[in-house]
């Protein structure tokens, strides 16, 4: 017999059959979903408490941090150039120094700029044109 030739009550059992296989399969998926979620979590939580404790006890890391603030105030005050609030133990270090660059020489006169560009002394010299792929293939 096909499904349609069935009578209306055997069809609806079979359909609350499939009904209920498929619900009980998806209970299931959904109790390892938790148990699966309640594992990662209790691993999240371990890891949480041990690297806090190792933070908050470490005194290797509050050193870096206060060398690193100091080296943060030292720059701060470079730029800001305020030298008052160096510390005494930093005098040995050498000083930045600001090294200013040469300017480039510039035509007093638009004539001796083209006597430049005669010269072959163009700073912005022409770009020769290139040829197209097309011109190299054929």
């Amino acid at each position: 017999m096909t499904p349609s030739n069935l009578p209306w009550f055997q069809r609806l059992s079979e359909q609350l059959q499939s009904l209920s296989l498929l619900s009980e399969a998806l209970t299931l998926r959904l109790l390892e979903l938790e148990e699966r979620l309640t594992g990662c979590e209790l691993h999240l939580g371990q890891l949480d408490g041990s690297s806090l404790s190792a933070v908050d006890g470490s005194e290797a890391v509050l050193d870096l941090l206060e060398q690193t603030e100091q080296r943060l105030g030292r720059l701060e005050n470079l730029l800001v150039k305020d030298p008052a609030p160096f510390q005494p133990g930093l005098s040995g270090q050498p000083r930045l120094q600001i090294l200013h660059a040469q300017p480039v020489p510039m035509p007093r006169n638009p004539e001796d700029g083209e006597a430049q560009q005669a010269l072959g002394l163009d700073p912005f010299p022409e770009e020769v044109e290139q040829p197209f792929m097309d011109e190299l293939s054929a």
